[in-house]
């Protein structure tokens, strides 16, 4: 019988960290959207009162090496403190969009992450 082996990540470790107000976050993950031309609607993730986006980097045989020893790195996470709403109404260029809110509370990861956010001072 095959043996399997669960390892989770023992470290996240974030490049570039932005704070933004609850407007410019949700106007700014609309302009992503929009400019990828794809048309599908926005989703971002939420924890405990914060909303945020995670930019992962291309993967390289570093970044590789890097996760197979339980290190996973974040070019970037942009982030805003905000109450659920399973969707939030967005107007950019006087165009209406949405964007969807994941409630992230069963990714311990992101549990972590956003209890790091929460105290992060820059």
């Amino acid at each position: 019988m095959v043996e399997i082996e669960y390892l989770p990540y023992s470290k996240i470790i974030v490049h570039e960290i932005r704070k933004l107000e609850v407007p410019a976050f949700f106007q700014f993950i609309t302009a992503q959207v929009e400019a990828q031309k794809q048309g599908g609607t926005a989703l971002v993730n939420w924890f405990d009162g914060v909303a945020f986006l995670v930019g992962e980097f291309i993967p390289s045989p570093e970044s590789v090496a890097e996760n197979m020893k339980g290190r996973l790195h974040y070019a970037w996470v942009f982030y805003t403190e905000t109450d659920y709403q399973a969707e939030r109404r967005v107007t950019l260029n006087g165009r209406d969009y949405s964007v969807r809110l994941n409630n992230a509370g069963d990714n311990p990861n992101f549990v972590a992450l956003v209890k790091f956010l929460k105290s992060f001072r820059s």
